[in-house]
């Protein structure tokens, strides 16, 4: 489970740098010429504001998905090494005749 969740967070990082590149370098206006069916192409200029913005909102939830794996990470470790202590009391509580 936990690297599910470590994985979606490393693709929302990698989406989130793509979308600041296309943003960034391929938003652009359009606006009408003097002939009919002619356009102007001109970048947007408020392009890169919106491509930071993009970045920082998905490094934000990309970095919560990563810190959340290492929590659950953590905590099955802890399960894991807590399930073999009382693994091991139970054994030796066994060899020594001592039953709950």
């Amino acid at each position: 489970m936990s690297n599910f969740i470590k994985y979606v967070g490393f693709a929302i990082l990698a989406v989130g740098v793509i979308t600041f590149l296309y943003l960034g370098l391929g938003m652009k206006t359009y606006e009408p010429g003097l002939t009919e069916g002619y356009t102007y192409e001109e970048p947007h200029p408020l392009r890169w504001i919106y491509a930071i913005g993009s970045l920082l909102s998905c490094a934000f939830f990309g970095s919560v998905l990563l810190g959340i794996s290492r929590i659950i990470k953590y905590k099955e470790d802890e399960s894991e090494y807590l399930k073999g202590i009382r693994n091991d009391i139970r054994h030796l509580k066994a060899r020594s005749g001592i039953v709950e």
